[in-house]
């Protein structure tokens, strides 16, 4: 899972441009556009015609929807790295080594990130909304206040190695912090708020 930090959306971000077909081949050799959804979703019958790709298959082929908000500036980060950033932010509180419980996954359980210890009312503090000025503030603040992230080296999360922390690289924090400044930037500059999911 992952947690993108973007512009509020307005009905003129939303509106649709277009859509095309992707599939594994990179760049894409199916050009098509099509005028709608359904019309693209269609389109996967002869993609093979358009696509040479030797590990293209029917099944890896999908339809996208190009929206005008998607050149707009976004911030895309594993969940586990969101959770990072939020506390950087002052949106969640620090946690002490009391705090943190780690327990053993069943083999038939399915792997997901749990909510924030602090969220007792079901609610998760990776989503949310925020006023662009109020976000730029805290960015701000984080990036004067935060020291310089160390990284932290991936470790499995169960015997078998099945289930893995990969970690993040030394500065990722104030790199994130940077990029969620232009974003809160972008939003502040059209009177929008940010919003994360």
């Amino acid at each position: 899972m992952s947690v993108t930090f973007r512009p509020t959306p307005t009905l003129e971000s939303e509106h649709e441009l277009g859509h095309h077909l992707e599939c594994t081949a990179h760049p894409r050799q199916d050009r098509r556009e099509f005028a709608t959804y359904d019309l693209a979703v269609a389109g996967r019958g002869d993609h093979g015609e358009y696509c040479r790709d030797e590990f293209c298959s029917p099944e890896a082929v999908y339809p996208v929807t190009r929206r005008v908000g998607d050149t707009e500036p976004d911030l895309d980060v594993s969940s586990v790295n969101a959770v990072t950033l939020l506390r950087a932010l002052g949106f969640l509180p620090e946690l002490g080594a009391d705090d943190i419980h780690v327990r053993a996954l069943d083999q038939d359980e399915e792997i997901a990130p749990a909510p924030p210890p602090d969220c007792d009312r079901g609610q998760d503090m990776r989503c949310g909304e925020c006023g662009a000025e109020d976000m730029l503030g805290r960015v701000d603040l984080a990036l004067a206040l935060a020291p310089a992230d160390p990284g932290m080296p991936w470790h499995g999360l169960n015997a078998a190695g099945t289930v893995i922390d990969c970690g993040r690289r030394p500065g990722y924090l104030q790199d994130r912090l940077h990029a969620l400044r232009e974003v809160a930037v972008f939003a502040s500059e059209r009177g929008r708020d940010v919003w994360w999911s």
